[in-house]
Order: C-alpha cells, then sequence, then structure tokens
C-alpha cells in the first residue's frame, strides 16, 4: 500500500505540474507531447510489467488472480461462487458501458471541438490518473454505488485501473499511447479470462487469502 500512497504523490505532482504549464506557458504545451509521454510511458510499463509477471506482484488487491494467491476455502459451494460471479459480471458489464461512454464523449470532443485542444485532453488523462489511486487511498464510487465490496482486495474490477486510462491516449495515436493502451488491454484480457476459468480466485467464499483475518493490509475496516 507504501507503493500506491508514493504512486497517489507523483500523480498528484504531475497534474498540478501540468496544470500550471498549460496555464502560465501555453506556448510551450507541445513539450508535453515531447517529455510528458515518454515519461508515463516508461512509469506505466514497469508498472504493467509488475502485474503481469507473477514473480514482480506482491500485492494481494492486483494479484488476486494469480494461483500464488489462492488459498482455497475447504468445501466452498462452487454453485455459490457462478452465482456471485454472473451477479458481479453483469455491474462489471454495466460499469464499463458507463465509463467507457463517458472516455468516448471526452474523446470525440476533442477530435470535433475545436476549443477542446490537446491541452485539456493531457489535464483529463492526468485527473483520472490521480482519481484511481484516490480512489484505493481514500473513497471509491464504483465500490460505493455499484459493487458493494468491501475494499480493493474484493473488488471485481481492480485490475481494469490501467485500461481506464490510458483509452484516453488512444485519441493521440503514437508509439508511446498506443503501447501503453496495448499493456493495459493485456491486464484487462489476462484478468477477466482468469475470472471466467478461475473465479474461485476472486471471492472470499472460496479463497481464503482475501479475508480480513488473513489479509496483511492495514486498512480502515481491520481498524
Amino acid at each position: 500500500m507504501d507503493k500506491v500512497k508514493l504512486k497517489f504523490v507523483i500523480s498528484f505532482v504531475l497534474l498540478i505540474n501540468t496544470v500550471i504549464f498549460v496555464l502560465f506557458f501555453e506556448e510551450y504545451v507541445y513539450l508535453l507531447d515531447d517529455y510528458l509521454i515518454p515519461l508515463l510511458f516508461v512509469l506505466f510499463l514497469i508498472d504493467s510489467l509488475m502485474i503481469l509477471i507473477p514473480s514482480l506482484n506482491k500485492e494481494l488487491f492486483s494479484g488476486k488472480y494469480l494461483k500464488k494467491f489462492f488459498k482455497e476455502y475447504p468445501a466452498y459451494n462452487i454453485n455459490k461462487i457462478k452465482t456471485l460471479k454472473n451477479r458481479e459480471d453483469l455491474i462489471a458489464f454495466i460499469i464499463f458501458l458507463v465509463y467507457f461512454t463517458g472516455i468516448t464523449i471526452i474523446g470525440l470532443s476533442y477530435l470535433y471541438l475545436n476549443w477542446f485542444t490537446l491541452k485539456y485532453l493531457y489535464i483529463i488523462f492526468l485527473a483520472i490518473n490521480l482519481a484511481d489511486y484516490f480512489c484505493i487511498l481514500i473513497w471509491c464510487p464504483f465500490r460505493v454505488l455499484f459493487l458493494k465490496n468491501k475494499c480493493c482486495v474484493t473488488c471485481r474490477i481492480s485490475n481494469w485501473d490501467r485500461l481506464m486510462k490510458f483509452s484516453l491516449l488512444l485519441f493521440i495515436p503514437n508509439f508511446y499511447t498506443i503501447s501503453i493502451f496495448l499493456m493495459a488491454l493485456i491486464v484487462f484480457v489476462v484478468w477477466e479470462l482468469t475470472h471466467t476459468i478461475s473465479p474461485e480466485r476472486f471471492y472470499t467464499l472460496s479463497n481464503e487469502s482475501l479475508r480480513c483475518a488473513n489479509c496483511e493490509i492495514q486498512c480502515s475496516i481491520k481498524k
């Protein structure tokens, strides 16, 4: 969780610096494309690889799809898991439609509205990036309004965050943005395939590692 706090601080600094840059040094906004995107590419590439490579993934909330985090609960009811999975899949589908409809509207606004220039797209992207860590550390609307789960450890869509952030970058296509998006898509596909093939890894009814008693993350629920 300390890594998440560090990412939150870095994301906050990036957003504030970009806003200042856009407001007071607008004539140099093109430098964001030359320097910011390559920097983000390196950061997010490393971040995605740390999710996909099992030996590097140390976080339960992002790694519960991996077999190494699965601690089978004795004699769990597979039918209950299937019922829970179907419910969670439906809610996840609704979230997907609502969220990516919003991303599409933002992207099309950038493409077709003259006043919606690149600088605003960068600010929105960095705001979404900051919001990701805000959801983990402070308050998550997807948890409260849709999924009703206890925390990120038990979240159905906890590894969707990269796709939810990087999809906006497709509206400014280049080597860096497309590469970042493809990495996010791989993380998303691996997560969803695992959830379909081995749903028992994702729920407290079948995976003891996800239960508060066995979770090593210190959070407000435990307190």
